[in-house]
């Protein structure tokens, strides 16, 4: 059974951008997001998470109380206070990449890099529940809005109809992803270490 989308905002409370690209590999992902694989580390969600803080609070860093060498990290581009710290995946045919607390993969260029040859779908959420969804398609982006504030969507992306009548949008939006897109996070990326990318802003 799939885990789908719908669990991640529960799950991130404090706000998570998640992206997917069809029918390429995470490898392939990390290249047209900026990225290089051979820089990347395997890092857990709760790894992941302390190398973002530590490097926007460097006077609280505890690094090694999650087994994380600063040395590597600095070498590796990952503690740096304009990094982003991504873990990128693969499910039902779609890469997928997720960052908690930012939203550095809704940015727009990104999204016409990413769906060159294909498409790209991003969703973010703040800790404040605003939430932006963007369907991008041959390096043309079909769709970037507010749930609350849908554009006029239909056909080849987003279908907006009646979401402005949802008593939550992005909620709904989710639901689209998964069950139109067939979307999916699996919920294992809690605890399983993925390759793990810094990017810069």
């Amino acid at each position: 059974m799939s885990d789908g989308v719908q669990w991640l905002p529960n799950s991130f409370s404090n706000g998570f951008c998640v992206a997917f690209c069809e029918e390429v590999t995470p490898n392939d992902f990390i290249f047209r997001l900026g990225g290089s694989p051979d820089r990347s580390l395997m890092l857990t969600r709760e790894q992941a998470e302390a190398i973002d803080l530590a490097s926007r609070y460097p006077d609280e860093n505890d690094l090694e109380s999650y087994d994380l060498n600063e040395d590597e990290l600095k070498e590796t581009g990952f503690l740096r206070s304009d990094a982003e710290v991504i873990r990128v995946g693969s499910a039902n045919g779609w890469a997928f990449a997720i960052q908690s607390f930012g939203s550095f993969l809704s940015d727009s260029s990104i999204a016409r890099e990413a769906s060159r040859d294909g498409r790209y779908i991003s969703f973010s959420r703040t800790v404040n529940m605003a939430a932006w969804v963007q369907y991008a398609l041959h390096g043309e982006l079909i769709n970037s809005f507010d749930p609350i504030h849908p554009d006029a969507g239909g056909g080849e992306g987003i279908q907006t109809e009646g979401l402005d009548l949802s008593d939550d949008p992005a909620s709904a939006i989710l639901a689209q992803l998964e069950g139109r897109f067939n979307l999916e996070v699996p919920r294992t990326i809690e605890v399983q270490p993925l390759t793990t990318i810094s990017l810069h802003r």
